[in-house]
């Protein structure tokens, strides 16, 4: 609040406009209203008399007023920097985040060297859709930060964000997007990859550019055991040199033992080049360490009754079955 005082009185105003802003300043809201509502007489087309209006008006209860004076001021001020930071100021103040971060989106476009004003409307559009990606309301969330990305382009937390509401509607293609565009602003920021990595089999089309990607952090991640384990996946979903991928999961495998994923991309592998055997104990170490799994058992019971081992598919069929049952009952 001070720092936007500061920036009103910066231009010369009528007496009773800087009277009001200086009473407002020290808390003295009966003379701060008294004179700005008298400046607003004197000067009615002046949206940052308004905007000053409308910080004295909520600090007095008068929210009504107050939301009236913030509209006047928008209205008359679109265009000038101290209005639409005092509309940020009021929005942040009184909870309206996405008009808040609307209100300094606007400013930043006019103050384009003020780097911590872009960075502080960023902030606010991602407060503003964080909550609804907690309460899964995914097509709220995105409607949010598809507006935010387009006005403030280049921001890696709301490319995120956005990915993540793309992943949640099944928009997969719309999501890897998202989530490429994020990696290319900031390639050290795991989750993107992470989140690729669960949607390879939908989204074929983007799958160069994600193996590309994976390489990449491969490249500068050796020693992570999820880097060799997503080059791997990303190989596996287009068909593409098995060898190679077994290479990768024996790395990672080496670096990270109990991570059944890692096991379970083994075997898959394996299946390909027909090796069943070595690709039944691989998903056998996979369902000891995550037995919720179905796909696992699913996967492990082929392979037995690809061996000879009918007995035990059976069983691991009926596993997976019962698993099947458990996750739909909780949907």
């Amino acid at each position: 609040m001070i720092a936007l005082l500061l920036l009103l009185l910066a231009v010369p105003f009528e007496d009773p406009f800087r009277a009001g802003l200086l009473a407002l300043q020290r808390g003295d809201l009966d003379a701060a209203r008294s004179n700005l509502e008298a400046a607003s007489r004197l000067a009615p087309r002046d949206g940052r008399v308004w905007v000053a209006l409308s910080q004295t008006y909520w600090r007095l209860h008068r929210d009504a007023d107050a939301d009236d004076a913030a509209a006047k001021a928008a209205s008359l001020g679109p265009e000038d920097p101290a209005v639409l930071q005092g509309l940020t100021i009021y929005y942040s103040e009184t909870g309206r985040l996405l008009k808040a971060a609307q209100s300094a989106a606007n400013y930043s476009a006019k103050m384009p060297a003020d780097v911590a004003a872009r960075q502080h409307a960023g902030e606010l559009y991602f407060q503003s859709a964080q909550p609804l990606l907690e309460q899964q309301k995914f097509m709220e969330a995105a409607a949010i930060l598809q507006e935010a990305v387009a006005r403030l382009p280049g921001n890696a937390q709301l490319e995120l964000a956005l990915g993540v509401a793309d992943y949640g509607l099944r928009r997969f293609d719309d999501a890897a997007d998202a989530f490429l565009r994020t990696i290319e602003i900031a390639p050290e920021t795991d989750r993107p990859y992470t989140f690729l990595g669960r949607i390879l089999d939908q989204i074929p089309s983007r799958l160069p550019r994600v193996t590309a990607r994976f390489k990449q952090y491969e490249a500068a991640h050796p020693d992570s055991p999820a880097a060799y384990l997503l080059h791997a996946k990303a190989l596996d979903a287009q068909s593409l040199s098995p060898e190679v991928s077994l290479r990768l999961l024996e790395k990672s495998i080496a670096m990270n033992s109990a991570d059944a994923s890692a096991h379970f991309e083994m075997g898959t592998v394996l299946d390909r080049l027909q090796r069943f055997g070595d690709a039944a104990a691989a998903f056998e170490r996979a369902v000891k360490l995550a037995p919720s799994d179905a796909a696992a058992h699913y996967r492990l019971a082929r392979d037995y009754d690809r061996l000879g081992k009918h007995e035990a598919a059976q069983a691991e069929r009926q596993k997976h079955a019962e698993l099947v049952k458990a996750q739909e009952a909780i949907r």
